[in-house]
């Protein structure tokens, strides 16, 4: 069977072994396992948000598909977000909304362009709709070059990724770096703020000063549903219009949809988990920088980018000594600049104590 041309050029995106596999794996129960590794809200408690769930599913009749129009949810968003209701798309998480970027505005031939290391699955959805990715690397502090960057940019780029706070850095860009990144082009500009809640600043209402300009949202981190897909991009009405052409009709659940209005609802409530977390952010930092043999990096988003540097010890020997331990983190060494680097999510003061007494095993500390 021959399948697109793209798809031969494209690693797939693969997580780390899933917390079931992992607790089968070593005969453990599944809540025994630590799930470091994908950057999931572990503060919010479980059963607060079932019954946040349950009470959507009150209001919800599933055979009904959801209102084409998400109106009562845009209208909600749109207030929480400071922005007009005509300038908010919900999505089937980020990744959808990613994917719909590439639909709408990636023909073949075009480029989009990354600032690596950061989050694969933009240059995936360009690629699987025609498009070229091109790389341009980040300083060694992970700061952007903006001079090197408008260079690399040509008549063929149509779309430019910035994730800030940057997935798997955790480093926030600056507003002067954003706006003069922004007003320099003149392709579309994707700024990914997955992370911004637990960050110092949100640039989202930039979409008021520039026409060029879309910022994603997602209900995965601060909000704590990544299980059910809630993602939400702001933009200018004409790009929020075209988007809207792009994506699936029906293509977020009344499920996740009423989810999401609960959420919002009790917004206090995961403000407080959210400041949590940032106050157990500089507890883990300051747990890991006790442990010699690791270069430790400052974070704004809900976890913690390593460096192994203990000579003879990789990153991958690590991560596999915490995995029989029960332990998960993301080895990102993969990536440009990530070396021998792990990205660790903030967790629980109890779990922290386990990961750090497990990481000084592994080093030998």
């Amino acid at each position: 069977m021959r399948a697109k041309k793209g798809l031969t050029k494209i690693k797939p995106y693969r997580g780390e072994v899933s917390r079931r596999e992992l607790a089968q794996r070593l005969g453990l129960r599944e809540e025994d396992i630590l799930p470091l590794h994908a950057n999931e809200n572990l503060f919010i408690e479980k059963e607060w948000i079932k019954e946040r769930i349950r009470e959507a599913l009150e209001k919800v009749d599933p055979r009904m598909y959801p209102d084409p129009q998400d109106v009562v949810v845009r209208r909600a968003l749109a207030q929480h977000y400071g922005v007009n209701e005509e300038e908010v798309l919900i999505g089937s998480g980020a990744d959808e909304l990613i994917d719909g970027i590439s639909r709408c505005f990636i023909e073949s031939g075009d480029q989009i362009v990354t600032l690596d290391p950061t989050f694969q699955v933009y240059g995936i959805s360009a690629m699987l709709h025609g498009g070229r990715c091109k790389s341009v690397l980040l300083r060694e502090d992970f700061s952007v070059d903006v001079a090197r960057l408008l260079r690399e940019m040509d008549e063929t780029t149509k779309v430019l990724y910035i994730c800030s706070p940057n997935n798997p850095t955790g480093n926030q860009h600056g507003r002067d770096v954003i706006e003069e990144i922004i007003g320099n082009v003149d392709c579309i500009v994707v700024l990914d703020e997955a992370y911004v809640e637990f960050a110092d600043y949100s640039l989202s209402k930039l979409i008021h000063d520039y026409d060029n300009l879309i910022v994603l949202r997602t209900f995965s981190k601060g909000f704590g549903i990544a299980g059910l897909r809630f993602g939400v991009a702001l933009s200018n009405q004409e790009i929020v219009d075209i988007m809207r052409r792009g994506l699936q009709p029906y293509n977020v659940s009344n499920i996740a949809q009423y989810t999401a209005l609960t959420l919002l609802e009790n917004w206090g409530y995961l403000a407080e988990k959210i400041n949590e977390i940032k106050r157990q952010r500089e507890v883990l930092l300051e747990k890991l920088l006790e442990i010699e043999g690791l270069k430790v990096y400052p974070s704004k988003a809900n976890f913690i980018l390593v460096r192994v540097l203990k000579r003879g010890v990789r990153a991958e020997d690590v991560q596999r000594s915490l995995m029989m331990k029960g332990i998960l983190v993301r080895d990102r060494s993969n990536l440009p600049l990530l070396d021998n680097c792990l990205r660790i999510t903030v967790c629980p003061s109890y779990m922290t104590e386990r990961l750090t007494s497990a990481l000084k095993e592994a080093l030998g500390s």
